[in-house]
């Protein structure tokens, strides 16, 4: 029975440009959980390289143990879990382990001023590992965390608590230890959100950052050097912001200048995520199109955040939008990697 309705959904969802045979450059999100058998159809078209679980998905208990291994089942490659797990007011298992405490950024810059900073990278290092265990236990794979943003005033009206420090050396020190400690932990650090949107201090998810009077020498002096050490990992997630210096019309997120500053600035060859781009910072145009838009430009995964009421066909549509030589290159990409590094892609 399931047979045919899959052949069913296979012609509904026709035509078809993704290749089975290839990994789609995209982080998807689940809508259901159990899976109807359209979603599974939907993703088997699709053949995304992972999931991003969301807050809500946390509160419904999901068994993301059982998840994986019915999503690898169904794909027939490794699948990578992503999630969003800073601490502070950032925290997805405080409602798993909610005896655990998950202090902010901000708790930990406090700290330098109070233990010095060798004693406080040791007390990030150690938490890091500790979440990261706790994350690898119920099947993730990827923290999109450390926040390598500098808070330039003090404080900041959207990230607030998420950031470490004004400091370039202590935000670089207490970052990079927070993604040697999640390595430690068995899971990959991401750090984000390069190069730097906190200037701005407005909320992509409403706004478009706009960060004025900037040239790429001033991030190039400042905002790059916590990001540094991301060339030691395997992720590095672009963040949404304008800026007018370096170019008046695209944000940093579909604009090649600042993909080629992470390649060859932060010589980091690893995967470059896109922020969500359902945020109102990407503009109006089609989720498809913000895809095909930002691929193009340089980033290597897309995270589209599909509205929840948005049929599976529709969705396909949107994903049809991707090059097939981006497809093409990304798969040949994950081949080179795993040469170098196999634990990323089995």
């Amino acid at each position: 029975m399931r047979k045919f309705i899959l052949l069913i959904l296979a012609i509904v969802l026709v035509p078809v440009s993704i290749s089975a045979k290839n990994i789609s450059p995209v982080i998807l999100t689940i809508k259901n959980y159990p899976m109807s058998e359209e979603e599974k159809a939907y993703l088997e078209q699709v053949n995304p390289y992972g999931f991003i679980f969301i807050e809500q998905d946390f509160r419904k208990h999901i068994d993301f143990v059982s998840l994986k291994q019915e999503l690898t089942d169904l794909l027939g490659h490794k699948i990578y879990f992503f999630v969003d797990q800073e601490g502070g007011s950032v925290n997805r298992l405080k409602h798993l382990f909610p005896e655990k405490k998950f202090p902010s950024a901000a708790y930990y810059g406090a700290m330098v001023g109070q233990r010095g900073l060798m004693k406080t990278k040791k007390s990030v290092f150690i938490k890091a590992r500790e979440t990261a265990r706790l994350l690898a236990s119920i099947g993730m794979d990827v923290n999109l965390a450390p926040n390598a943003e500098i808070n330039p005033y003090g404080q900041n009206k959207f990230f607030k608590t998420r950031l470490y420090s004004q400091s370039p050396r202590i935000v670089r020190e207490l970052s990079e230890a927070f993604a040697q400690g999640t390595k430690a932990g068995g899971i990959e650090p991401c750090y984000k959100h390069f190069p730097g949107t906190a200037r701005s201090q407005l909320d992509p998810h409403k706004l478009i950052p706009v960060i004025k009077n900037v040239t790429t020498q001033d991030l190039t002096r400042r905002e790059f050097i916590p990001f540094k050490p991301a060339q030691n990992y395997n992720y590095l997630m672009m963040g949404h912001a304008l800026y007018p210096q370096i170019d008046k019309s695209n944000i940093s997120t579909f604009n090649p200048v600042f993909y080629q500053f992470v390649r060859e600035n932060l010589n980091f060859q690893g995967l470059i995520i896109t922020d969500a781009l359902n945020m109102r910072a990407t503009g109006k145009i089609s989720i498809g199109d913000k895809i095909a838009l930002s691929l193009s430009a340089g980033a290597d995964l897309a995270m589209p955040f599909f509205d929840y009421d948005m049929p599976f066909d529709e969705r396909l549509e949107e994903l049809n939008k991707i090059p097939p030589e981006i497809i093409e290159d990304f798969n040949n990409k994950l081949e080179e990697m795993e040469e170098i590094n196999p634990p990323l892609i089995e």
